[in-house]
């Protein structure tokens, strides 16, 4: 008789080959600067089961920007309408390796390459250092 409950060892971090955020973070690296809507193109087939993936890569996207693994532009893309500002591009500062950075529910990050958690930067450090 089985006991209900998981069946591999507690507190690791797992890594899913195939999921939405793997394939984006494969796309980071093989882009190096690009836009939310460059890996949307990339990774979204329309068969996916997620509510909002757009929305789901765009909190992934500002999660690693946190911690430091992306670094925003300067320069935004030129504006698709009239009154857009533009879209972000954001450049890929530290490749952490071929696993994908898993995002926490408080914004940190974990990188099962070397099995760290990295802290995201706090405002009032960044504001006052």
């Amino acid at each position: 008789m089985t006991k209900p409950g998981p069946k591999g060892p507690h507190g690791k971090a797992r890594s899913v080959p195939g999921t939405l955020r793997r394939k984006a973070w494969l796309a980071m690296q093989i882009k190096g600067k690009f836009s939310l809507s460059d890996i949307c193109r990339c990774v979204l087939t329309g068969e996916e089961g997620a509510r909002n993936p757009r929305n789901n890569l765009g909190r992934y996207i500002a999660s690693l920007a946190a911690v430091g693994i992306l670094q925003e532009m300067r320069h935004r893309m030129a504006p698709t309408s009239p009154t857009s500002n533009g879209e972000k591009r954001w450049l890929l500062v530290r490749d952490l390796g071929r696993q994908a950075p898993i995002r926490r529910q408080n914004g940190d990050v974990f990188d099962p390459n070397a099995g760290v958690l990295l802290k995201r930067e706090s405002r009032e450090e960044s504001d006052h250092g």
